[in-house]
């Protein structure tokens, strides 16, 4: 579905060129009857969220982190939340300075319902009000993505796990929706994981937490499809960032062996499908759920 058109003049049109020509890799100008000089293929890639402000979770390192430094590079300015690595955040805001771009690093745990607000109302007043919201925080740190039998977890810490991931998304969800709804336009992106469908041994936590999540993509996707709000969830494999260096190379590598490319996956593959999804180039496209996975669940 296409988005309502924005009567707010701080967001242009630019998105909507995204996707119109079939050449990628090039820069070129439509001369059809698309209009002249509306730039296509890698030109209008680069900028097809100019104009747009991202609001990206768990931001200072691996997926959150690449995934708003490509936000930052098509032309989104970004709100790099982090909760504890200020170092990290800052040196990613940095680079995307230094790179032309547009960030800031804002520090909140958004499971918190007040810092939560903190953070949307001081990303708002810097940026603007925000389009794309990338949950990608889970809310718990690493320990969660450590295996642990379920009939050895406490129920408490198994419980605590789903609802810091709830938490994590569901504070920025309400905080930012309303306004994509009332602008008629807007996308969230929720960082899930292929888990939480094909449970390994020793995961059934984290695969209930983002199962949870699944589930919470699919209601609001529905909820806010007809006011112009597309909601979609990614759901990736295994993916060498700082929460998989626990596990061990011999793991890593069988799971790469398992997969259709023979790879294990890295943020930036992540990164650049939600910055689809974040694009108008998905903008038929809600309530998904897009496996980033090497073709592992085919296998």
């Amino acid at each position: 579905m296409s988005p309502n058109p924005n009567p707010n003049p701080r967001h242009d049109s630019t998105a909507s060129t995204a996707g119109t020509d079939s050449t990628a890799g090039t820069d070129e100008t439509r001369t059809d009857g698309a209009g002249t000089g509306t730039p296509t293929g890698a030109g209008a890639r680069a900028a097809a969220l100019t104009g747009r402000t991202a609001l990206v979770t768990g931001a200072s390192r691996g997926i959150g982190a690449a995934t708003a430094r490509l936000l930052a590079e098509r032309g989104a300015a970004v709100a790099v939340n982090y909760h504890t690595d200020k170092d990290a955040a800052e040196t990613l805001v940095a680079a995307i300075e230094a790179a032309g771009g547009r960030a800031l690093a804002l520090q909140a745990d958004v499971t918190d319902a007040a810092r939560a607000a903190d953070l949307v109302a001081r990303a708002e007043q810097e940026l603007g009000p925000v389009d794309i919201l990338v949950a990608n925080a889970i809310g718990v740190g690493a320990r969660a993505g450590r295996p642990s039998p379920l009939l050895r977890t406490a129920p408490e810490d198994a419980l605590a796990v789903v609802d810091a991931q709830l938490r994590a998304f569901l504070h920025p969800v309400r905080l930012v929706v309303p306004g994509m709804v009332e602008r008629g336009r807007g996308t969230v992106v929720a960082v899930g994981a292929s888990l939480s469908r094909r449970s390994p041994e020793g995961f059934g936590t984290l695969s209930m937490a983002k199962s949870a999540l699944d589930a919470a993509v699919r209601t609001l996707a529905r909820e806010v499809g007809p006011a112009g709000v597309r909601v979609n969830l990614v759901a990736p494999g295994l993916i060498l960032s700082e929460l998989a260096t626990h596990i061990p190379e011999p793991v890593r590598a069988a799971n790469a062996a398992r997969t259709a490319v023979r790879r294990n996956g890295t943020p930036e593959d992540v990164a650049h499908t939600v910055a689809f999804l974040a694009s108008e180039e998905a903008s038929y496209l809600t309530g998904g759920y897009l496996l980033v996975d090497g073709g592992t669940a085919m296998l």
